[in-house]
């Protein structure tokens, strides 16, 4: 999958999803087979529009874990913008010129609520409009509903809120899962006590999970292993900063400095602060013996 900087040439011939698609949730997924179908019939390429930082509030998953998801979804490239001063005032018309001038788009597919440019000044109607003079095609997709609701990034930040992994993993069209390095810093405390971690620092950029001890699994050296996870500052032995705190149950390798992807599965309980390490390892058993 290649990665396309906005305002780069880029001449393959393309069906170009436009969005924001900071979370893939179900309805962004059904914008997806929407243009994959719609370039197996003209024999396109699938692009993808996407910004590489937050545009307000946080981002559901990072550039680098949406990266992840378009590749696994079969998307050809990725066409990576940045939401800059200078993006947020280029005017509607501008924009849909600069991708036209820069890519070879033979189709575009949106949902039915995208905007665009300045002050979000361009919908779809202006889209279509430009479309017809420029000879390419629009799909304009119907909002998929989730539960009663728009199936949007909004629901899924509630939910996040909550810690309710189960309902965002099913809004999302798979398991919500955080992607990066494991530290090689630490005191290994957890290792002392028989329960080694894997602790990855979190993204300030990064729309905030609420903090809590979970069921999570990842794909360690081919073999898929449940744990149990803290997310969240380490109130017994931390030091304030908010990191993702993963054991991975039966797990004997060594994880410093490997990127991962930790998957959750379940909310396990409230994080609370213990008054000795044995009262910790007591908790953490118990914890245990709910995912096994």
């Amino acid at each position: 999958m290649q990665i396309v900087q906005y305002g780069e040439k880029y001449s393959v011939p393309c069906v170009l999803l436009l969005g924001y698609f900071d979370g893939m949730h179900v309805g962004h997924r059904a914008l997806v087979a929407k243009a994959k179908q719609v370039a197996q019939k003209l024999g396109c390429s699938v692009g993808i529009m996407t910004f590489t930082q937050s545009k307000k509030g946080g981002q559901i998953y990072l550039f680098e874990e949406r990266l992840r998801i378009f590749s696994a979804l079969g998307i050809d490239f990725v066409l990576a913008a940045q939401f800059d001063e200078k993006f947020k005032s280029t005017s509607p018309q501008e924009f849909l010129q600069t991708l036209c001038s820069c890519l070879c788009v033979r189709a575009f597919v949106c949902g039915e609520d995208f905007t665009f440019g300045k002050d979000a000044q361009g919908d779809v109607s202006l889209l279509q409009k430009f479309s017809k003079a420029n000879n390419i095609s629009v799909f304009v997709e119907k909002l998929v509903g989730f539960g009663g609701v728009k199936a949007a990034a909004t629901l899924a930040k509630k939910y996040l809120d909550e810690g309710d992994v189960r309902s965002l993993s099913k809004l999302l069209g798979g398991k919500y899962f955080v992607f990066g390095t494991v530290s090689t810093e630490g005191r290994h405390i957890g290792r002392r006590m028989g329960f080694p971690t894997a602790n990855i620092h979190l993204s300030a950029e990064k729309y905030p999970l609420k903090r809590a001890v979970y069921a999570v699994s990842a794909e360690l050296d081919k073999k898929m292993y449940r744990g149990i996870a803290n997310y969240g500052a380490r109130p017994t032995f931390g030091d304030g900063r908010v990191v993702l705190e993963a054991y991975f149950d039966g797990y004997k390798g060594d994880l410093y400095g490997r990127e991962i992807t930790v998957y959750f599965d379940d909310f396990l309980r409230e994080i609370k602060k213990f008054d000795s390490a044995e009262a910790l390892s007591a908790q953490l058993t118990k914890d245990l013996e709910k995912i096994r």
